[in-house]
C-alpha cells in the first residue's frame, strides 16, 4: 500500500471518529435513497428468515437437523460425499405400524389393517422427500442465489459509497485543493449512482420473486393432493376390511381347562392312588403269614386282657382306641 493510500485511509478514519462523537457532520443523502436502502436491507433480512423458516417447515426437528448437519460436516472433512436423509415422521409411523401389525399375525384383521396403513404412510414419506427436493430446487436455491449475487453486489457498492463519502467529507473539512475535492465529489456521485441502480434492480424484481413463491405453493399443493389421494384409498381399504370382518362367520371360543395339558399325568396319578387303595383293602382283609420277630418290622397286636398272640395285619395309618372294643395300632408307613 502506497503512502497516499495509507494517508487517505487515516483521513477517513479520523472523519468517521469525528462524526461519531459529533465533531463533524456527514453529507446527507436524499430521502428516496434512504428509503430504498431500508427496503433492500429488509429484503435481505426477509430472505434469510424465509430460508430458515422453510427449512424448519420441511424438517421440523432442530435436534435431528443439527445432527445431520454435523454428520455432513464430518463427512466432508473425511472426503466422503455420503449424506444422511432426514427421517420423515410418516416413515417412522409406518415402521411402528409394520412392526406391531406383523406381530399380531396374519390371522388378525387389525394386524392386516395396520400393515395397509403402514404402506400408505410410507408412500407419504416418499412424497415428502420429493417435496423437499422440489422446494429446494425451485424456491430455496433461487432466492439464495439472489441473496448471494444481487444483494452481495449491492453491499459492495454501498461500502464503496460509504468510503468515498468519508473521503469527500474529510477533504471538505480540511479544505484541500479544489481539484482534489472535485475529484472526490465525482467519485461520490458515481458510487451513489451505482448503489442506487443496484437497489432499484433489487426492488423491481417482484415478478421473479413472486414466481419463486408460487413454485413453493405449487410444491405444497402437489404434496397435499397426492397424500389426500393416498389417504382416501387407505380409507376404502379399511372400510373393505371392516365389511369382510362383519360378514365372516364369527369364531367361537371354547375355553380349555388348565389341566388338559396334564391329562396324562392326572390319569397316572389316579391309577397310582387306586393301586394303593386296593393294596390297603387287601392288607386289612387278609391275615398276613407269621414272620420271625427279628426280621419283621411289624409289631404284634395284643388284646387288652392279655390273650395269647393272634392274627397279624399291616396298618396304613396310626390309630388310637377311644371306645371300648377298639384296638390301638401303628401304621407301617
Amino acid at each position: 500500500m502506497s503512502f497516499s493510500a495509507i494517508k487517505k485511509t487515516i483521513n477517513k478514519a479520523n472523519q468517521y471518529i469525528s462524526e461519531s462523537v459529533g465533531a463533524a457532520e456527514a453529507t446527507k443523502l436524499d430521502d428516496e435513497f434512504n428509503e430504498m436502502e431500508r427496503k433492500v436491507d429488509l429484503t435481505n433480512e426477509l430472505i434469510t428468515q424465509l430460508v430458515t423458516g422453510t427449512n424448519e417447515y420441511l424438517q421440523p426437528n432442530p435436534a435431528i437437523r443439527a445432527r445431520i448437519a454435523t454428520l455432513g460436516a464430518v463427512s466432508k472433512l473425511r472426503g466422503s460425499a455420503k449424506s444422511q436423509a432426514y427421517p420423515q415422521t410418516e416413515g417412522m409411523l409406518a415402521d411402528t405400524m409394520t412392526k406391531y401389525g406383523r406381530g399380531l399375525g396374519s390371522q388378525s384383521d387389525f394386524g392386516k389393517a395396520l400393515c395397509d396403513a403402514a404402506d400408505a404412510f410410507r408412500q407419504m414419506a416418499d412424497i415428502k422427500y420429493q417435496l423437499e427436493d422440489t422446494v429446494k430446487h425451485n424456491f430455496l436455491d433461487p432466492i439464495t442465489d439472489f441473496q448471494n449475487n444481487e444483494l452481495k453486489d449491492f453491499n459492495g457498492h454501498r461500502n464503496k459509497l460509504k468510503g468515498r463519502r468519508l473521503d469527500y467529507d474529510a477533504k471538505k473539512r480540511k479544505q484541500t485543493k479544489e481539484d482534489d475535492l472535485i475529484q472526490a465529489e465525482e467519485k461520490l456521485e458515481e458510487s451513489k449512482r451505482l448503489t442506487e441502480k443496484a437497489m432499484f434492480n433489487i426492488l423491481n424484481n417482484d415478478v421473479e420473486q413472486i414466481s419463486q413463491l408460487t413454485a413453493l405453493i405449487d410444491a405444497q399443493l402437489n404434496f397435499h393432493q397426492q397424500t389426500a389421494n393416498i389417504l382416501e384409498n387407505l380409507k376404502l381399504q379399511l372400510n373393505s376390511r371392516i365389511n369382510e370382518t362383519n360378514d365372516r362367520q364369527p369364531r367361537e371360543h371354547v375355553p380349555r381347562p388348565v389341566l388338559d395339558r396334564n391329562k396324562g399325568s392326572r390319569t397316572d396319578l389316579n391309577s397310582h392312588l387306586g393301586e394303593r387303595s386296593s393294596l390297603a383293602s387287601l392288607s386289612i382283609s387278609s391275615p398276613m403269614p407269621m414272620m420271625n420277630n427279628s426280621s419283621s418290622p411289624i409289631e404284634n397286636v395284643q388284646s387288652n386282657n392279655g390273650v395269647s398272640k393272634g392274627g397279624k395285619c399291616k396298618a396304613l395309618y396310626d390309630f388310637q382306641a377311644l371306645n371300648p372294643g377298639e384296638l390301638d395300632f401303628k401304621g407301617f408307613f
